[in-house]
């Protein structure tokens, strides 16, 4: 399948794999489910200049675009590809040698009790209500908004895993897996590639509209892995305010002016989280943000307009960086945000975190 995306995404921008100067990937996933040089074999890229991996997980996903973008302004490659594909939804046990596989949780958490991400988020989202005051069906609100609107999304998009629709009833129904989150508040396993070509703008072929890379950043908290969601500062995550900060200065942005987000949803409160310490909306205010369907497309706010990790496929943050080109693009069919000329993205919501801010730029006739 990666290999598949690869010669998807070079099709796409009509640029032969002969022409690829580099391959830039996610450092921790990607390396075990295709290397380099066997994609490289398998896809023609016979012309690579330089290679590189960047960090783990979602952050590295989308850290791999920045620097693929930081190689081709420097002039080492005209075209740079970044890839990810991941095997979890045939696995039997999805995700869980992954986390199982870090010393910190095998050692301290998993002894404790205090194992496997849903319980971390459903930690995070109780922090988050005591912290602000919110009644438990204040939380329910919340989640619920969030759930039902990536449902709403997902169902726009011909690829999506998850098109049932959900109702409130529905949601309201979904088992239980760690109080307060439900099955409906957790994302999808999915197996899955994808893959972008960045290059420099004037070696392209002409076409309507491209998406550039505007801006990014990377941050990471001062907390490891075996403390972070015990004992860091949620409900505020740190990495992902300080590298939205950084990406809205360089960029020359508020989050205001932003026509469609992409936010890292394994779980509905990593939506929360994320939009309020990227500064989407104030601390303590995200269920008036999500209220009246505002996460929808057509919606105030329209977020993960391609289903999310919830409802789209568990890419890792892969598939949000593929939406938010197709919404820049003006090529999401019946999802697409109206004249959406600036997307943000970001992946990692925990100790790392990047962001980028994706702009239309019309191309050269």
């Amino acid at each position: 399948m990666i290999a598949e995306a690869v010669c998807a995404a070079l099709r796409d921008a009509d640029i032969d794999a002969a022409r690829v100067g580099g391959v830039v990937t996610e450092a921790s996933i990607t390396p075990g489910m295709a290397k380099v040089a066997d994609v490289a074999a398998a896809t023609g890229m016979s012309g690579l200049a330089m290679t590189a991996t960047s960090s783990p997980t979602g952050a590295g996903i989308l850290q791999a675009v920045g620097v693929a973008a930081a190689v081709v302004e420097a002039g080492v490659a005209d075209h740079v590809v970044s890839f990810f594909g991941v095997d979890w939804g045939s696995r039997r046990s999805g995700a869980n040698d992954y986390h199982a596989a870090m010393d910190a949780k095998s050692a301290i958490e998993r002894p404790a009790g205090f194992a496997g991400p849903p319980l971390y988020f459903a930690t995070a989202i109780r922090r988050y209500a005591y912290t602000y005051g919110l009644r438990d069906d204040e939380v329910t609100d919340l989640l619920s908004a969030v759930a039902m609107a990536a449902r709403a999304n997902g169902r726009l998009h011909p690829t999506a895993q998850q098109t049932k629709p959900l109702t409130r009833a529905d949601y309201d129904g979904s088992p239980w897996i760690a109080t307060p989150l439900r099955r409906a508040d957790c994302c999808l396993l999915s197996d899955g590639a994808a893959a972008v070509v960045v290059s420099n703008a004037a070696a392209v072929s002409a076409r309507g509209g491209l998406a550039a890379v505007r801006a990014w950043a990377w941050a990471q908290d001062e907390y490891d892995d075996a403390s972070f969601y015990s004992q860091s500062g949620l409900p505020e995550l740190a990495a992902a305010r300080d590298a939205s900060d950084r990406t809205f200065t360089k960029a020359g942005l508020k989050p205001q002016d932003i026509d469609v987000v992409e936010l890292y949803d394994c779980f509905t409160p990593a939506t929360v989280l994320q939009l309020e310490s990227a500064g989407f909306c104030q601390p303590g205010q995200a269920l008036g943000h999500v209220a009246d369907r505002a996460l929808e497309v057509g919606g105030r706010h329209p977020v993960n307009t391609h289903g999310g990790l919830l409802a789209h496929g568990y890419l890792l943050g892969a598939n949000h960086l593929v939406e938010a080109v197709e919404q820049i693009r003006h090529e999401a069919g019946q999802r697409q945000v109206s004249d959406a000329a600036l997307a943000f993205v970001g992946a990692g919501p925990g100790r790392q975190y990047t962001s980028l801010v994706l702009e239309r730029q019309e191309n050269r006739e």
